[in-house]
């Protein structure tokens, strides 16, 4: 087992190390960031959260996902490792789908002077815009072995009709 270097703080007040620093930049990074993908969509209002989204997506790195356009309808894929299907919960809208996924596992530790601990604990939240409205009522999502598969049938369009001239 390779060491770490562990940085060890006595005085509570030293909030000036790095680390405290760089936790501040990151979140002043994604800010930027979601700015800068609101000025590039010409400051539309209403996406506010999927800019932000974006944002911590491009610089934290989030669950990968698949669109796919299949049967008439949208498959969606997501890795979810560690998450069970009562920890999930998808939202259909007809014009996109929200995923959130959260844990927060109580773990008993047998290790000595264990406060709190994080593992086993996640939050995932994934929204996907499609580009045709899908029938809320048929959407069906399953989790198997990490993967949840969500299938979302697309409203069938209205076939038109020519008038033929007699």
């Amino acid at each position: 087992m390779a060491q770490v270097a562990v940085t060890k703080v006595n005085d509570a007040e030293k909030k000036t190390l790095p680390v405290f620093g760089e936790i501040a930049k990151r979140l002043d990074a994604v800010q930027r960031r979601a700015f800068d993908l609101f000025e590039k969509r010409g400051r539309e209002l209403g996406h506010e959260l999927e800019d932000w989204l974006k944002a911590e997506h491009e610089l934290f790195g989030w669950p990968a996902a698949e669109l796919a356009e299949k049967n008439g309808a949208y498959e969606i894929g997501i890795t979810l490792p560690g998450f069970e299907a009562k920890d999930v919960e998808v939202t259909a809208t007809p014009g996109e789908l929200i995923i959130h996924a959260a844990t927060q596992k109580e773990q008993k530790t047998e290790k000595d002077n264990v406060l709190w601990t994080e593992f086993g604990s996640n939050d995932v939240y994934r929204r996907f815009d499609v580009p045709n409205a899908i029938n809320v009522d048929q959407v069906t999502a399953k989790l198997d072995n990490g993967i949840l598969r969500v299938i979302a049938p697309k409203i069938a369009k209205a076939k038109e009709t020519k008038a033929v001239a007699a």
